[in-house]
């Protein structure tokens, strides 16, 4: 039977740092003792997982090839205490991942990512190169010398030598995903510039324009968005996804490994709304109604919808909430003259 893709990335990782998770552990106990503090919200900094691989390498910088196994011995650090897989209904993925974000991203609502580090499927999706884009991890990173917070996304990528993990780090504040993307890129050549010396460069192949970052990232983002959304449905109303609490053992806290890999169904329920919402036929005019053109049964596009809650002379009690506006039937059979309702 083959293994999911994300546990077949965590054995190959457990294999070339057999250690990694045995030092994970050490760090969050030392976290605002020995280390600096770092938020709930951050599994472990990007700084541990450095100084994990540079174990292997004892090279400080480490060799540019290198790198790439940094991001992703942080992203299955944090992944592998929940191994949660994210499997979107296909109507609901479809529409969602056409919805577009604009104006500033909201941030605030991405701290409260159902786990520390979560994978979801992306089936049918495509990055540069031809690559197929199998399933993404996504965790949140606290850079502690410079206190940025990040979201960090590590694409699952089949391509034409053999699968990769691709780091984009889109860094969180107020304001656009464009500008998220500019920081990006200017941050990257900052440390490469730093470690390296400003002579080396990315090759033709390895490089992306900010146009393709945007255009694969923004469906991700949107993806990200859904789960942290107050309306967001995912599992059954019997279970939800969390964050494991550390256990006290006699070496210190330790967070396990979960035993298996847990899927859980996104958007089951109103995927079905959607597809009994585009069977609709169109309705003939009512009695009475001016006669005309039939209208046919519609789907209204899909966006965002953000609001705070809580009293506006206390800011620090206020709360960021997000709503994923699905969807909306428009001139369904059962409907009335001019009645609109949303599909649920």
């Amino acid at each position: 039977m083959d293994l999911p893709r994300p546990l077949m990335r965590l054995g190959k990782y457990n294999r070339e740092y057999p250690e990694a998770w045995s030092i994970v552990d050490r760090l969050r106990a030392d976290r605002g003792k020995g280390l600096p503090w770092w938020p709930d919200w951050c599994f472990l900094p990007l700084s541990g997982a450095y100084a994990i691989v540079f174990q292997k390498y004892r090279i400080d910088p480490l060799p540019i090839e290198a790198l790439g196994d940094v991001g992703a011995v942080g992203a299955l650090a944090a992944w592998r205490v929940t191994k949660g897989i994210y499997r979107f209904d296909p109507d609901v993925y479809q529409e969602i991942i056409a919805t577009p974000v604009t104006g500033d991203i909201p941030h605030e609502i991405l701290f409260e990512l159902p786990e520390w580090c979560v994978y979801i499927e992306t089936p049918g999706m495509m990055a540069e190169h031809e690559q197929k884009v199998m399933g993404f991890f996504a965790h949140l990173e606290y850079d502690v010398k410079e206190e940025r917070k990040e979201l960090r996304l590590l694409l699952d990528v089949d391509g034409p030598k053999g699968p990769l993990l691709v780091p984009y780090p889109l860094h969180l504040g107020s304001w656009s995903l464009d500008e998220s993307i500019n920081r990006m890129e200017a941050k990257a050549r900052e440390n490469v510039a730093k470690a390296y010396g400003s002579g080396v460069e990315p090759s033709e192949s390895d490089m992306v324009s900010h146009a393709d970052i945007r255009a694969f990232c923004e469906p991700l983002l949107s993806l990200l968005l859904y789960l942290c959304s107050s309306n967001g449905e995912i599992g059954d109303s019997g279970r939800r996804p969390a964050n494991p609490r550390p256990v006290k053992t006699k070496r210190g806290p330790r967070t396990f490994s979960a035993a298996q890999v847990i899927t859980w169904d996104v958007g089951v329920r109103m995927g079905a709304a959607i597809r009994r919402g585009r069977m609709t036929p169109a309705r003939e005019p009512y009695e009475g109604e001016p006669t005309g053109r039939m209208v046919r049964s519609h789907i209204r596009r899909a966006h965002w919808h953000g609001y705070w809650t809580g009293p506006k002379k206390e800011p620090e009690k206020r709360k960021f909430k997000l709503l994923w506006l699905h969807p909306i039937l428009v001139g369904g059979i059962a409907d009335g003259p001019g009645v609109v309702h949303m599909v649920q």
